[in-house]
């Protein structure tokens, strides 16, 4: 793709006003020069809704080169959901921002700036679960449990203190779901209380849950963790952090186009999260999309 200076070549930003902090500001300011001084025409909201009228009424008469995700890994999500044939490009605000640590994207606005302008777009995997497309993983077990609860009290920027006291209770006194997993590729329902389904190698907290996940190979990966005590399920994080060897019998590990999770026991309600964000309650249901996705990366990274 060329991106075409001009006042005919416009870039859209997507400010998420909960994410980033004052560096974040800052470098939101600098992107903004930047692709100015490049000759791009630059409109910036914090609300969707105004977002979604421009994009529509520019579409008419103006070249939209990209939306840019100021955000985390949810921002991106939420842009691609509602306007999935637009490039994007990443400035990476949140708590936690993998795509963008895996394209080798920074905090960095006169960074992204040249990264605009150089115009290399990358096609990535993306993913529906229940019908909402996500970019990363989706999962349930303990850690969506934490997502729920951390978002639920949500009134501001979220930081990675923000979820310690959710994680160290979820850990040492939640109940452990056993959830039910189901694709075409096993011989029969697996069964587990932490299943991971992910398209990146690495989880929140650079956790190497699926180290041989592709962005672009058109297949999930899938992670059940079948441990049963919650001293065993602490160990085996552990062991994972210090990259220490994970028993085979541990963890049931395979690559899918769809997969299906439900809950296996009746205590209470069971949560999942996608990018980070609350998914909602079980069962669900996870179907690649391939190459759906148009991300623009440095060069390097193309």
């Amino acid at each position: 793709m060329s991106a075409g200076k001009g006042t005919d070549s416009w870039v859209v930003i997507q400010r998420n006003p909960l994410s980033g902090s004052g560096r974040g500001v800052r470098e939101l300011l600098i992107l903004v020069s930047a692709l100015r001084r490049r000759g791009y025409g630059v409109r910036m909201f914090s609300d969707r809704a105004q977002l979604d009228r421009w994009v529509v009424r520019a579409a008419v008469d103006r070249r939209i080169c990209c939306i840019v995700a100021a955000g985390g890994d949810g921002t991106v999500a939420d842009l691609v959901n509602r306007h999935p044939a637009i490039p994007l490009a990443v400035l990476p605000l949140g708590t936690e921002n993998l795509l963008a640590k895996y394209l080798g994207l920074r905090r960095d606005g006169k960074f992204l700036s040249g990264v605009i302008a150089a115009g290399v777009v990358r096609r990535l995997d993306s993913a529906f679960c229940n019908g909402r497309r996500f970019l990363l993983m989706v999962s349930c077990g303990p850690d969506a449990e934490v997502v729920e609860c951390v978002h639920s009290r949500r009134r501001g920027h979220i930081s990675r203190w923000d979820y310690v006291v959710p994680v160290m209770r979820s850990l040492l006194s939640a109940s452990l779901h056993r959830f039910e997993v189901t694709a075409a590729e096993l011989s029969q329902p697996v069964s587990g209380v932490h299943v991971i389904v992910s398209s990146v190698p690495k989880y929140g907290f650079d956790f190497p849950f699926s180290p041989a996940a592709e962005p672009d190979d058109g297949l999930l990966d899938v992670r059940v963790y079948h441990g049963g005590s919650r001293a065993a399920m602490l160990w085996h994080i552990l062991r994972l952090r210090l990259g220490w060897p994970i028993a085979a019998a541990e963890v049931t590990s395979f690559r899918t186009t769809a997969v299906s999770v439900r809950v296996r026991d009746s205590a209470g309600v069971a949560h999942f999260q996608f990018d980070g964000d609350p998914g909602g309650e079980l069962p669900l249901s996870v179907v690649v999309a391939p190459s759906s996705m148009r991300l623009l990366v440095p060069a390097a990274a193309g």
